[in-house]
């Protein structure tokens, strides 16, 4: 397992893919907020509200970990054509020839892919928040904790990503081909957003641990300043801020080892041929 890790990583490195991620991970901070602080200037051309802003910094950087948002749906796919590139060159069918078990090669390409993932979109949040705190007033509720809700919303952010790999993983190492890929992972994601936002609108009490699997993905739940939704199974105005964070590292927590486990199914009696 471990030697797995370091060739995938070692190819991960040497990868165009992954160059051209972090190319876009760095370039597409920038080009948001110049674009942000246009629209600002442009609006405030005709505000008759001294000092007043069409953005804040929390608004941008709030939407910095959104699956949907810039390189939101850009990085699993990029996750997912990495673990494809293995079926081309046939390394694939080398690594089992070579002895190596099937749960072991899929799990290190996981693993490659949930870092992979994390480490793209933490770019380019930081390079987003810098920029956000430069062009943009940030407002704070004092009644709350800065540390410990920038802390939530880093960790719930990251967890949205690295999670959301294991569903471009299952894909990529099931249909062993780039185009099926690409189209079956943004499908599934957009479909898996949808469900989602018609759920945070419904009283969901009923089937309340269904939504354990459905994890929020459209947003951060702690978007620096206010909540997008309340807690998967506490829905009272005074549930506590740890309490939903906790239930949201839960549902991405089932979600990725429910697909890790279809994935690994599947792909332990493909014929690697």
């Amino acid at each position: 397992m471990k030697r797995l890790l370091k060739a995938d990583f070692y190819h991960l490195r040497k990868s165009r893919l992954a160059f051209i991620a972090l190319i876009l991970a760095l370039a597409f901070p920038v080009l948001v907020v110049l674009l942000y602080a246009g629209l600002n200037a442009i609006v405030g051309i005709d505000e008759e509200i001294p000092g007043a802003t069409l953005f804040s910094a929390n608004t941008v950087m709030g939407s910095a970990f959104s699956l949907t948002n810039n390189l939101g749906l850009i990085i699993p796919v990029f996750a997912g054509i990495i673990v494809c590139l293995d079926y081309s060159n046939g390394t694939m069918r080398n690594k089992i020839i070579a002895g190596n078990r099937r749960t072991h090669v899929y799990l290190s390409h996981l693993i490659i892919s949930m870092l992979f993932s994390m480490a793209v979109i933490l770019i380019y949040a930081i390079i987003t928040a810098v920029l956000s705190l430069i062009f943009f007033p940030f407002t704070w509720n004092e009644a709350l904790s800065l540390g410990t809700e920038v802390m939530y919303f880093v960790l719930y952010g990251l967890a949205s990503f690295a999670f959301i790999a294991t569903v471009s993983t299952m894909f990529a190492l099931i249909f062993r081909s780039i185009a099926p890929t690409i189209i079956v992972t943004i499908v599934f994601s957009m479909a898996l957003l949808m469900i989602n936002s018609v759920i945070s609108l419904t009283d969901y009490e009923s089937f309340r641990y269904v939504v354990y699997f459905i994890p929020t993905f459209g947003s951060n739940l702690f978007n620096l300043n206010s909540l997008s939704i309340l807690g998967l199974l506490s829905q009272t105005a005074d549930a506590s801020r740890g309490v939903i964070f906790a239930e949201g590292m839960l549902s991405y927590l089932f979600f990725g080892a429910l697909h890790t486990v279809i994935g690994l199914l599947i792909f332990r009696k493909r014929d690697l041929r």
